[in-house]
């Protein structure tokens, strides 16, 4: 009986332990690893709604990297016009929602892929895409980064990549500028324009800084601008004539559009040579040229889309950033922040470009958990 007792016990174990095993077991939930970036998720009707409409959102990181990609820890980021632009879906590139915004940045390498040659782990770098700059970490190609002089800021780095190539393609590739020429440059105390002031500068060029306020042009002037206009005050036209003396402009560098464009085209150098390039339209008001003025003055209109060009021709980008390095290693550019601004305060970065109040560069700092902002405004 006690044999046949402790049988039957014997089974009720053994036949407990396999109805255990025939249910499913509970697997500890995975945690994936996030980052928070800055989310647009929908289009808006205006610049200040966009901004209003857009979300920081935890984003899975990626996993495992390819060959040839690079994980980097971001501690700046830079904003851009078209970045406002995208939020209402009235930029070139339309990316598809929803997007982590903002287009370059800078930071430190965390990982690289197993073909990665150029770059190490704990390096500082600079890097750069249509969008997807804003978040805490990025993972890019190594074709994207290029190594942070060692006299520029985390902000400085992550601002100096869209500005200052969109600037050599201009007046280099496009613009042929040579020294001594007459340059000037309008919208100058932008991000775009002032650092074709600075880059003008540097490239030997006679520069004339062209913007609506005296604080502006006050940059301008540390950054190299030989003469300085104010075309909220003066007819830019008869400011120009005075300071070349009647020659006018060889190149001019024309970001903003609208009247600006009107008032540039009369400022060309009429000797049958002069380059107007036509760089983009931050007043919102796409110009109307008179075909007859080109036929007078003998001038070239010359579009300048560095992205599209350096899409095609991928070789232009090493180039470029090969000689900007060079000039910023020898202390001729150094990008001017004017404001940084930790993460959860993107909205008051991005709101400050749509006021049009950025002189230079505004950036978005991240991994900095004092919470601070800085501004040179």
């Amino acid at each position: 009986q006690v044999v046949s007792s402790s049988s039957s016990s014997f089974f009720t174990i053994i036949i407990l332990i396999i109805s255990l095993r025939s249910f499913p077991r509970a697997h500890p939930p995975i945690h994936k690893k996030m980052s928070t970036g800055i989310v647009c998720e929908g289009l808006s009707k205006s610049a200040a709604e966009g901004i209003a409409a857009t979300q920081l959102r935890k984003l899975p990181k990626k996993e495992t990297l390819t060959a040839n990609e690079i994980r980097i820890s971001v501690r700046a980021a830079s904003l851009n016009f078209p970045d406002l632009l995208m939020l209402q879906g009235k930029y070139q590139f339309r990316p598809q929602l929803p997007f982590v915004l903002l287009t370059e940045g800078a930071g430190v390498v965390l990982e690289v892929g197993s073909s990665v040659s150029n770059f190490k782990v704990g390096q500082r770098v600079g890097f750069g895409g249509m969008t997807g700059c804003g978040q805490e970490e990025v993972v890019v190609a190594e074709k994207s980064c290029f190594p942070i002089p060692s006299t520029l800021s985390f902000s400085q780095g992550a601002g100096f990549n869209v500005g200052y190539c969109t600037g050599y393609h201009a007046l280099v590739h496009r613009g042929k500028i040579q020294p001594g020429e007459w340059l000037l440059v309008t919208g100058a105390g932008g991000g775009m324009g002032l650092m074709a002031v600075e880059l003008g500068k540097a490239l030997g060029a006679r520069v004339i800084a062209a913007a609506s306020s005296d604080e502006k042009l006050e940059i301008c002037k540390k950054v190299g601008a030989d003469f300085v206009v104010n075309y909220s005050k003066e007819d830019m036209k008869e400011a120009v004539g005075k300071i070349t003396n009647g020659d006018f402009c060889d190149v001019i560098y024309e970001p903003v559009g609208g009247k600006i464009f009107d008032q540039c085209v009369r400022c060309v150098a009429p000797r049958g040579y002069a380059r107007l390039l036509v760089v983009g339209f931050a007043s919102g008001t796409l110009p109307k040229l008179p075909a007859n003025m080109a036929l007078i003055k003998g001038f070239s209109l010359v579009g300048v889309r560095m992205g599209e060009q350096v899409g095609m021709q991928p070789h232009l980008k090493e180039e470029m950033l090969r000689e900007l390095l060079k000039l910023s290693e020898a202390g001729k550019l150094s990008p001017y922040v004017c404001a940084e601004y930790p993460l959860e305060r993107y909205r008051e970065a991005l709101t400050l470009m749509e006021q049009k109040q950025v002189v230079g560069k505004c950036c978005i700092t991240f991994n900095n958990n004092d919470g601070s902002s800085s501004s040179k405004l």
